[in-house]
Parts: structure tokens; C-alpha cells; sequence
């Protein structure tokens, strides 16, 4: 007999997680519920606990869960009984009027995730199987938790999901200490200790019962509506989901507390959970905005107070025991200038006997994680990872669904090999045997596994890129880069051009640690020899391929587009630059071109680097300001 879970109302604190699972259960038209958490935190005991709290059907999804058992498929028993088709329902259908629980929901497939909530939104979908096809409605409320540390959900899920709520890890030692006691106390004897707890789990749930009964008469006035918008539009959120989701949730609020029409207080406790993950930063004109108001004048007996002191984040990881400290000085006061793009004297740090210098990394650089969109038609490849989802012709692959094999095959999928021969089993000779099954009933199996990337890094390590501090902004954006590879078992590679020169700073490696390192020595002066550094880029991508050509590399180019070394003597160093960016874009490429230039003049080679290189293009003042950096896979032909 399977043991009893935790019991929801024992487990301590987490009031607002709390909060929202019983709103989520209230009205399964507010969205659902994403928790998020460190491991450990009790996220997936509070998720599960919430099952005794209603009496509808509860559901959970397993991580590795296939398509046949997500959807439903053909029924072998009846086929081979009664030489019938019968859709036999799945996970969806068991979740009908009830919850679909996702434990893990970060490591579930991307467009199993997608297929689950986009369910939910339609309130149905369309089942094709084995030649059946049929429309199944349904409807149920999402619940899944998941931990940001094993990696994180695309932007288009997690605005599905229409409340969210973080769990903090408790720091308090006396609740800690309650926490453990009551989990020894449940393992000791679980039966008694759910019952000590029963009264409680007994009133939550007739709360959640009677909410449920209410919901239907609450109403929404329209000034409720107008505020909802304010707070959506506040939040600048994308669409209108944040609005319906934020009404709904008001709604659940409401029935709680046992009114029937929604006050200001319910949507203001409601956008705490439909607002976080959806809010983004404001454009740059309505940021400015109160900048170019006109400033009051204070009173003769009020003071100014004191600018806040500039946080010092430089992280003890890049610092190395015999680097020289940065320059806290702005070495290129005409950087808008072109004529100003000076030689190595011109932007060298006299602290350093070589001129050049050594800029921490600035940690404070807000970057999204570097998503790579799965390549569709692409060859099978090898190698492990955690990043793209890949087809393998690897035993140990995830068997995803089968087909019809085009070559002899020994990965035989069994249970769509005897569901296509079911169908036929009154009319076949048996001689003796359970089923009958001929060659054009073999289905095989199709695998899928994670495999990681490759990244290259151009850096431009310019002198221009020393002065105003913009290589400490520079390493910080690669240092989140690296981190996110880190997460997806990726390996990084890293180029580095100055001076006459560019050089292989960093072999493509696994060693993030080793990266690290070498970004934090890397130096910065002299001239730019962008051209030398595309052209040294190439040579790394053309060893790549010849140690597997099924990898697809992808090349990260770092600089502000000012070329100012040719290749040959006497030659036009932008023109060069320009040429050989051509000669990236024919290998179709994921490329991105991260621009860092900055003051009051702009000239812009770096997005036109970019445009002759057809890659994606961000500016490092503007990366906090992305949604997500995407660097698009591109297919030849």
C-alpha cells in the first residue's frame, strides 16, 4: 500500500506558496501554478501535499513520460480481442476536472510542456493515432515546481503558467529546527502524525470547497478592470494574459474570503503572483522620462542628500595574486572621434611595463541565459549534454516515438509494433502463437538525448575597449555566458584580438573553470585588428569540423566594430573586416555580434558587421533590456 504524503497544513511556513496553491485550486481558470525553489526547500512536499485538499482527479507526469502515455493511444487489448480500434485515454485525460501535477518541470521536454499547457489554454485537442483520429476536451489546472539550478523554462512556457511563486530557503534557526522534528516525526509514524494534523487539512480543504462553490458569482466591476490594467501596464507585461490571469486570480481571492464581488486589495494580493515573471523593464524614452522633468528646487531648510556609494561587485574569481588592479580612469575622453582611435601608448596604463591592463569583470551586467533553438532536419550527432535536443541512433537515448523503419533496425519499438499488428489478429494464421506479426508491423524506435554546444568567443581586446571600463562590462556578460555553459555541459572556446594580432586564448574545452581564468588575465591595448580576429575564427570553426563535422559551433563576436589594423599593409582594415565577416555568413552559422560601443557619436560597424555576417545583434547597454538572447540556428538550403 503506497504511504500517505506530507500533510499540506503541517508543513511550516511558505504562506505565500501557500496562498497561491489554493488559489490555483479555487479557479482553474487562473492559469495555474509554477513554484520555483532551490532543491531541498520542500517545494515538490507542499506541491503533492496539496492533494488532499480536493476531491478531484490528481494526475502527475513523469519527467521521462512518452507520447502515447501523454496523449492516449490504440487500445491493444481491444484490438486483439475484438479486431478493433479504441483510443485508450491518457495522462490528459486522466487529469480531467482535476490537477495535472509536474514535478521537475525544467526537465521535462520542451514541447511536452508546451503540449500540456496549450491543452489547458484550449480546453482540448486533436488526437491522431495509429490511423484514429478524434477530438478530446478536457480541462484541468497545472501545477509543477521546479528548480532554477538544473536549468531554466523558455520565455513562452513560463508565460503560460499564470501564477508563480519563489521559495526561499529558510535561514531562521528555530524553524529550521521545527521542520526537522516534524520530518522525523512523520517517518517515525505517519499515520499519527497525519492524524494530529487531520483537523486542519479538514477546514483548508472546506475552505478551498466552499471557495469553489462562490467562485461562479463573483463578480468583476469595470473600474476592477481598469485596474487591473494599470497594474499590467505598470508591470509593461507582453499581451493580455497578465490581465485575464490577474482578474481570475482576483476572483479566486475574492471566493476565499468568502465575498462575491472583487475589491483592490484582491488584485493587489493577486499580482504578486501574475506579475514577476511577466514584468520587464520600461523602454528606454519612458526610463528617462522623470530624467528630463523638470527638477524641484529644495527648501531653504531641507538639504540634499548624499548620492548612494557605487557598489563595488568585482568578484574575488577573476582576481589573480599578481594582476595589476584596474584603472579607475577614463583613458579615451574622444572616443566619439574616429580620428582618436589611437596606438598602444595612446590607450596603455602607465602602471604596467607592457601598456596594457587588466579590468576586473563587472558581475553587475544583467544578462538572460543564451538559449539555442533546436536545429529541425539536421543530421543525428554525437556527444552528451544537457543544452539541444538531438535525434541519436544511440541505444541510450530517450525513446520518444516510433516510425516505420527505412533500414533493417534491432531498436524495435514493441508496444508500436504490436499496436499496429492488433487490428489484424482475427484474420491472421497464428500457428500457435499469441499474436501474429509480419514485417510491415515493425515500428522502430526514435531517440532523443541533450548534447552540448560549442562556443566560441571573438573577443576585441582593443585598446578602445579598455577606456571607459567597458572590458569590465565585457567580462561580465562572457562570465554569465560561461556560467549558463556550465549549467548545459557546453564547451567555450576564446579568441582574443590586439595590437597586429590575434590568438587562441582558450582551446575549446569543457573546463569553464580554466575559461574563467583566462579571462580574468586576458589584457586590453593597442589597435583592432578585427579582420585577424574573424580570420583566426575561422581557422578554430575549420578544426572544429574536422574533429566532427556534425557539431555546430557557435561564434559569440565581441567588439564595437572599429577596425583599425589591416591585414595587408596599406589596406582598408574596415573593408577587410567586412570581407571576412562575409565569409562567416556562407557557413550558415549560429552567429551573434554583442556591440560594446558606446559615448555621444556612434558609427555603428559593429551592426553592420553583423548584418554582412547575418547574425543576431545586441548592444551591451541594451542585453538587460532583451527578453532572451537567441542565437537562431540556421540550416543551409
Amino acid at each position: 500500500m503506497k504511504r500517505q504524503g506530507f500533510p499540506f497544513a503541517a508543513v511550516l511556513g511558505m504562506e505565500k506558496a501557500k496562498e497561491a496553491v489554493t488559489m490555483a485550486l479555487v479557479n482553474p481558470r487562473a492559469g495555474g501554478l509554477l513554484i520555483s525553489g532551490a532543491k531541498g526547500t520542500g517545494k515538490s512536499t507542499l506541491a503533492r501535499g496539496a492533494r488532499e485538499l480536493t476531491d478531484a482527479p490528481w494526475t502527475e507526469v513523469p519527467v521521462s513520460v512518452t507520447e502515447d502515455r501523454l496523449y492516449g493511444s490504440i487500445d491493444a487489448e481491444a484490438a486483439v480481442t475484438l479486431g478493433k480500434r479504441k483510443l485508450q485515454p491518457g495522462l490528459i485525460d486522466e487529469a480531467d476536472g482535476g490537477v495535472l501535477y509536474v514535478d521537475d518541470a525544467n526537465l521535462l521536454r520542451d514541447d511536452i510542456l508546451a503540449a500540456i499547457l496549450t491543452i489547458r489554454e484550449a480546453g482540448g485537442y486533436r488526437l491522431e493515432r495509429d490511423g484514429l483520429s478524434d477530438w478530446r476536451d478536457t480541462a484541468y489546472t497545472v501545477l509543477a515546481v521546479m528548480t532554477p539550478e538544473s536549468g531554466t523554462l523558455p520565455a513562452s512556457a513560463l508565460d503560460r503558467f499564470g501564477l508563480f511563486v519563489s521559495i526561499d530557503e529558510e535561514t531562521d534557526e528555530t524553524a529550521r529546527t521545527e521542520i526537522v522534528s516534524r520530518t522525523l516525526t512523520f517517518e517515525k509514524d505517519g499515520a499519527a502524525f497525519r492524524e494530529t494534523w487531520r483537523k486542519e487539512t479538514e477546514v483548508l480543504a472546506k475552505k478551498i470547497a466552499d471557495a469553489r462553490t462562490i467562485l461562479p458569482e463573483v463578480e468583476v466591476s469595470d473600474a476592477m478592470i481598469r485596474l487591473s490594467s494599470v497594474y499590467t501596464l505598470k508591470a509593461n507585461t507582453a499581451g493580455h494574459r497578465a490581465d485575464i490571469y490577474l482578474i481570475e486570480a482576483a476572483r479566486a481571492e475574492a471566493a476565499l474570503a468568502g465575498r462575491r464581488y472583487v475589491l483592490p486589495k484582491d488584485l493587489e494580493r493577486a499580482a504578486e503572483f501574475v506579475l514577476p515573471h511577466r514584468m520587464r523593464e520600461l523602454p528606454p524614452a519612458e526610463q528617462s522620462e522623470p530624467a528630463q522633468s523638470e527638477p524641484q528646487q529644495p527648501q531653504d531648510n531641507q538639504q540634499q542628500p548624499p548620492p548612494p556609494p557605487e557598489p563595488d561587485n568585482r568578484d574575488e574569481l577573476f582576481s589573480q595574486p599578481d594582476a595589476p588592479k584596474p584603472e579607475e580612469t577614463d583613458t579615451e575622453a574622444h572616443e566619439g572621434n574616429p580620428e582618436d582611435h589611437r596606438d598602444d601608448e595612446t590607450m596603455a596604463n602607465p602602471n604596467t611595463q607592457s601598456g596594457d591592463r587588466i579590468d576586473a569583470a563587472d558581475l553587475r551586467v544583467k544578462l538572460p541565459p543564451v538559449w539555442i533553438e533546436p536545429t529541425k532536419g539536421r543530421q543525428k550527432k554525437s556527444g552528451s549534454g544537457k543544452r539541444s535536443a538531438t535525434r541519436t541512433d544511440e541505444r541510450q537515448g530517450r525513446y520518444v516515438r516510433a516510425e516505420l523503419p527505412r533500414t533493417k533496425t534491432a531498436d524495435i519499438a514493441f508496444d508500436a509494433t504490436l499496436r499496429a499488428a492488433a487490428p489484424y489478429q482475427k484474420w491472421r494464421e497464428k500457428n500457435g502463437l499469441a499474436l501474429a506479426i509480419r514485417s510491415e508491423d515493425i515500428r522502430s524506435k526514435v531517440r532523443e538525448k541533450r548534447t552540448g554546444n560549442i562556443f566560441l568567443f571573438a573577443v576585441d581586446a582593443s585598446g578602445s575597449m579598455g577606456a571607459r571600463e567597458r572590458m569590465k562590462t565585457v567580462k561580465g556578460v562572457i562570465l554569465k555566458i560561461l556560467l549558463e555553459a556550465y549549467q548545459k555541459r557546453d564547451r567555450v572556446g576564446m579568441i582574443a584580438f590586439r595590437k597586429n594580432q590575434a590568438e587562441v586564448l582558450l582551446p575549446v574545452t569543457k573546463s569553464v573553470d580554466f575559461a574563467q581564468k583566462k579571462l580574468a588575465t586576458m589584457p586590453t591595448g593597442g589597435k583592432t585588428p578585427l579582420a585577424k580576429g574573424l580570420e583566426k575564427a575561422e581557422d578554430v570553426l575549420d578544426m572544429i569540423y574536422r574533429q566532427d563535422p556534425m557539431q555546430d559551433p557557435v561564434l559569440i563576436v565581441i567588439t564595437d566594430g572599429r577596425a583599425t589594423t589591416p591585414l595587408i599593409p596599406g589596406g582598408d582594415a574596415t573593408s577587410e573586416a567586412m570581407n571576412e565577416a562575409e565569409r562567416i555568413a556562407k557557413r550558415k552559422l549560429p552567429v551573434a555580434v554583442i556591440d560594446t560601443e558606446n559615448g555621444f557619436v556612434k558609427l555603428g560597424l559593429a551592426k553592420k558587421l553583423a548584418q554582412k555576417m547575418d547574425a543576431s545583434y545586441f548592444r551591451v547597454d541594451r542585453l538587460s533590456e532583451d527578453s532572451l538572447l537567441r542565437v537562431w540556428r540556421r540550416m543551409s538550403g
